[in-house]
This record gives structure tokens, sequence and C-alpha cells, in this order.
């Protein structure tokens, strides 16, 4: 009887160190789900961020795109009225044609500026479009990741407590 009473103390004290350990690991896998889950709700964050820089972008791309188309047809409808040759000799001094040629300078800078611009714009939409993509595989791998410690932390779990 004294074997079997020190045998069942062993035992008891065996389950009581393993219960001690499974419940250590049940809170270190629990914080570590907590950790993901806030890394992806972060991640959720950046993603609706981006989302709402990627409109912003797209709308000051459009806007960018219908200038410039306007200002490209206002000028073939100007070409075909008058040539800027003709606009030049009509002056009607040396100054007025300098400050003439030199508006069209500035126009056809200004013009070569915008398409600069709307090139620039278009690449920090797809940037931002890419980094978009990249976050939400980051926060599907989280999230799977997640789903993973849930089941690891379930199958650890003795079946006669969950009696």
């Amino acid at each position: 009887i004294n074997a079997l009473l020190s045998n069942t103390k062993r035992t008891e004290k065996n389950l009581l160190i393993e219960l001690l350990d499974l419940n250590k690991k049940i809170d270190t896998r629990e914080k570590l789900i907590s950790v993901i889950s806030k890394e992806s709700k972060e991640l959720g964050n950046e993603i609706y961020e981006n989302q709402l820089e990627i409109n912003k972008n797209k709308r000051d791309l459009e806007a960018l795109k219908k200038d410039y188309a306007d200002m490209i047809y206002k000028s073939y409808k100007s070409k075909s009225q008058n040539s800027r040759i003709m606009f030049l000799l009509s002056s009607e001094n040396f100054f007025q044609a300098y400050k003439r040629f030199q508006y069209m300078k500035q126009y056809t800078s200004f013009r070569k500026m915008q398409g600069e611009e709307i090139q620039i714009k278009t690449n920090e939409l797809e940037a931002l479009t890419d980094s978009l993509k990249v976050k939400k595989d980051q926060k599907q791998l989280l999230l799977v990741l997640v789903l993973h410690q849930q089941k690891i932390l379930i199958s650890n779990i003795p079946a006669f407590w969950c009696k």
C-alpha cells in the first residue's frame, strides 16, 4: 500500500509539473497569438492608409492628365490658327518679340514638366500598389500563422483535461 501510495504521489507530482509546463506553453502561445494579431491589425491599418493614398494619387493623376490633354488640345488649335513664327514676327518691337519667345519657351517647359509630373505620379501609384500587395500578403501569412499557433495550442491539451 505504501509503494502504491508513493507511486501515486510521484505520478501526481509529475502530472502537476506537466500541468505547470503546459500552462506556461499555453500562456506563451497566447502571447504569441496576441502579438501576431496586433501586427495583423497594424498591417490592416497600413493597408487602409495605402489604399487612401492610392485613391488620392489616382484622382490627382486623372486631373493632371485632363489638364495636360486640354493644354495639348488648345496648343494644337492655336498652332493651326497662328504659326509660331507669325506670332513672333507680328510683334511691334524686338522687346515684345523677345517676351513672346520667352513665353513660348516657358509654355513648352511647362508642358514638359506636366508630362514628367504625370509620369512621377504614375510611378508613385505603381509603387504604392506594389507595397499594398506585399502588405496584404504579409497579413495573410500572419493570419495563417495565428491559425497554426491556435491548432498547436489546442493539440497540446491532454484529452483527460477536456472532459
